[in-house]
């Protein structure tokens, strides 16, 4: 089987669907799956990508944020697909991509089937948008615009693909059609548990992940002068995007605040979350957060919101609390409730979630799940109409 994936939602500096890429070219070969890989770049070009090979098509910088680049309008993706002749086209984007693949796919010799993996979600599209200073009308009108939109190019598709349950039912519930749970996963052996935390130290928050509206971190800011008050606690920011100035001037004058950089290697992130006592992820859109996974399988405890994915890894692990999505005086609570267990109760609860996600979410697990959903994708009918 060859899969070919499509995506304009690729840095060279940050993002889940890199890791996610990066998992995909080491597990898929093992499984007889030749992968290929197809994002926008300054200039044409081919690599070795893992086992898989990256194929960059010339296009230009996103505007507002030059970490990720488009396909241009002479990219060439419909030559790559008549060169490759992929039995499966994955596609990572919700917008122009589609139409372009589709129409693409019908001219190939053989037609691959197409199927579309749902990582970002309306809320997400709504916050960056708007900033976060929509009206609630106005911001609910213009995310059912969003969710109509989806819905037209996921119809089309032999199989949505989601990470989470929660995802799942909300999708099937808005109508869209041939849904299918595959999930992501944690390289358990990088993600591990690190010793115990030096006696005396002041216990360590931690988000890893980018600095972006949508991740909804000045709820997070405005809830750490209390915890810090309340247990002495630090903060540790770790990523990169375009709210680090307003970041880094939040942790002038604040000694217990750092803003790190971006860490590429996985061994790096793992060291981060593995020191840490609690990581926080404070965005109600994740479609599943890798990083909730990986403090997880690194032992640490999380605190997120009611709502969304992380919330169904919380649940699932038992490893952590959640607060009222978008609440700063919830989520203070629940970070001060955190820290303020016992430290063999919260090195238990740890160990107990890491054993949870190591049973479904590895990698390994992840990609024959993936596979299975791609070999159903080829046996079933022909969608007409698309």
């Amino acid at each position: 089987m060859r899969v070919l994936d499509i995506t304009s939602a690729f840095s060279n500096s940050c993002g889940g669907i890199k890791r996610y890429y990066r998992e995909k070219a080491k597990a898929l070969p093992r499984l007889g799956v030749e992968c290929h890989f197809a994002v926008p770049g300054e200039e044409r070009s081919s690599e070795a990508f893992g086992e898989g090979t990256l194929h960059r098509l010339p296009g230009p910088p996103m505007p507002g944020n030059g970490a990720y680049r488009l396909f241009g309008l002479r990219a060439g993706i419909g030559e790559l697909i008549q060169r490759l002749q992929p039995d499966v086209i994955e596609v990572a984007s919700h917008y122009a991509l589609p139409d372009i693949v589709l129409r693409a796919a019908r001219r190939a010799q053989k037609p691959p089937r197409v199927v579309g993996y749902f990582h970002s979600h309306p809320r997400q599209v709504v916050e960056n948008i708007t900033h976060g200073h929509s009206s609630r009308s106005g911001g609910d009108a213009l995310a059912e615009l969003v969710w109509s939109f989806f819905r037209r190019q996921h119809r089309r598709y032999d199989a949505t693909l989601v990470a989470s349950p929660t995802l799942g039912r909300e999708l099937s519930e808005r109508g869209f059609p041939r849904v299918r749970e595959v999930g992501l996963g944690v390289d358990v052996e990088v993600f591990s548990p690190a010793g115990p935390t030096p006696r005396g130290a002041p216990p360590t928050i931690c988000y890893s992940g980018r600095f972006t509206v949508d991740k909804e971190l000045p709820v997070l800011l405005a809830a750490f002068d209390r915890v810090h008050a309340a247990t002495g606690a630090r903060l540790l920011l770790v990523g990169d995007g375009p709210m680090r100035p307003e970041l880094e001037a939040f942790a002038l004058g604040r000694p217990a605040v750092t803003v790190g950089p971006y860490l590429d290697s996985p061994a790096g992130v793992a060291g981060v979350l593995a020191s840490s006592d609690v990581v926080v992820v404070s965005s109600r859109s994740e479609t599943f957060s890798l990083s909730t996974a990986e403090a997880i399988a690194c032992g640490a405890l999380v605190v997120g919101p009611t709502e969304g994915a992380v919330a169904d890894l919380i649940r699932y692990t038992g490893a952590g609390r959640c607060f009222r999505a978008g609440d700063a005086d919830s989520l203070g609570d629940a970070l001060i409730a955190a820290l303020s267990a016992d430290a063999s109760a919260r090195s238990a609860q740890g160990a107990e979630g890491r054993a949870r996600m190591v049973e479904r979410y590895t990698w390994s697990a992840v990609m024959e799940r993936l596979v299975d959903a791609y070999r159903d994708a080829l046996a079933a009918p022909v969608l007409q109409g698309r």
